[in-house]
């Protein structure tokens, strides 16, 4: 009996310290400091852009900035079935300069020649394509073709009036839309005319010259001599249209009613307009005068609030933005700084501002994310 007692009393012993030890860590981990937070924010850093890339550098697809450790991931991108396949003006300096071609995002890097189109500036949307070219004999003439997006067969040729421009595709398919420089080459100087029409895709047949449409600013119509227009960007609807209006030195974003035959003055100094697939933002280049040179910069416009965001390209880029997606834009940069090449690459910047470009596509120029208001018939021309 006593032994089992003296077992009994260490037993009661050891659990005592057990317990106590327990007690002991317990009160000691509810004294330890509390873990710091993360900074608040998510935002990127602002990154400077250089003016040329390394020569070994590889084409960038679209993929998001890598963030600093204590920003969340990006989301990747919303991509429509629709514009898997990107167009473009190949600006290779080999036997392939100038022609038409097209790659998936799935495979950046490989190009497909169209060797029978040659173009200056080349759009596709709704499975049709229009091809601005120039035929440089003795004397230099300039021609709009439409064409199939899936055959790549020409429906209807038209001579053109002057040096090509910029040139748009509704996303159904039954408008283009194309601007030419009837006098002057280039829209850094003041001195220049152009054209813009309106073109139904089926028959060819011109169905609208800009300089004919009504012109009004808040409410009042306005009308001057030097009204020029260029960049035309179609609504999802087709009913509709934006674009740039210069007079008197000034550039003014224009929404245009194709029934109508009017247009509405709603932003100042935006030219090149292009109207994003939700419709929600207009990407377009801003005229700065620095120096007594006009350089342009990149800038996103929301169009229901009058918000402007800077896009972080550094360099002045003359172009009209393509649209990847609702958050990415494209664009042409040329390949030598100090133009000494005839090659182009193709960008592509975040709209947030904040995130820094990459090269997208390298050798190429006017490039044209395809979409179709209805994926299937998109996918039914090849698109």
């Amino acid at each position: 009996m006593v032994k089992q007692t003296r077992i009994f009393l260490a037993i009661c012993a050891g659990s005592a310290l057990l317990v106590g030890a327990y007690l002991f860590q317990v009160k000691r981990q509810s004294q330890a400091p509390a873990a710091v937070a993360p900074p608040a924010g998510n935002e990127l850093p602002t990154t400077q852009v250089p003016d040329t890339m390394p020569a070994d550098s590889e084409p960038v697809a679209a993929e998001p900035v890598t963030p600093t450790p204590s920003a969340p991931q990006p989301a990747e991108p919303r991509m429509a079935a629709a514009s898997q396949r990107i167009f473009f003006r190949y600006t290779g300096v080999d036997s392939h300069y100038g022609k038409v071609a097209w790659n998936d995002r799935a495979h950046p890097k490989q190009a497909h020649f169209v060797d029978t189109l040659n173009c200056e500036v080349v759009y596709v949307a709704g499975g049709h394509g229009i091809c601005l070219s120039a035929d440089r004999g003795v004397f230099t003439t300039y021609n709009a073709s439409l064409f199939d997006a899936k055959t790549f067969k020409v429906s209807n040729s038209f001579p053109l009036k002057g040096i090509p421009s910029r040139a748009r595709i509704s996303i159904d398919g039954t408008l283009a839309a194309f601007t030419v420089f009837v006098t002057g080459h280039g829209y850094s100087t003041l001195d220049f005319s152009t054209q813009s029409l309106l073109i139904d895709t089926g028959t060819g047949a011109t169905l609208a010259d800009l300089e004919d449409f009504e012109v009004r600013r808040d409410g009042t119509v306005i009308k001057e001599t030097d009204f020029n227009f260029w960049g035309v960007t179609f609504t999802p609807d087709a009913r509709g249209f934006f674009a740039t209006l210069s007079t008197a030195g000034q550039h003014f974003l224009v929404r245009g009613d194709i029934a109508a035959r009017r247009m509405e003055i709603i932003h100042e100094n935006v030219e090149c307009p292009s109207l994003s697939p939700d419709a929600r933002h207009v990407a377009y280049k801003k005229r700065l005068k620095i120096d007594n040179r006009i350089l342009w910069q990149l800038q996103v416009l929301e169009l229901q609030s009058g918000r402007e965001i800077a896009l972080s390209e550094r360099r002045s880029i003359d172009d009209q933005l393509e649209w990847l997606d609702d958050r990415h834009v494209l664009y042409s940069v040329p390949a030598a700084a100090d133009d000494s090449s005839p090659s182009t690459n193709v960008w592509i910047a975040p709209i947030d501002g904040k995130s820094a470009p990459r090269l997208f596509i390298e050798n190429a120029y006017s490039p044209a994310a395809v979409r179709c208001k209805d994926p299937a018939a998109c996918a039914a021309a090849g698109s």
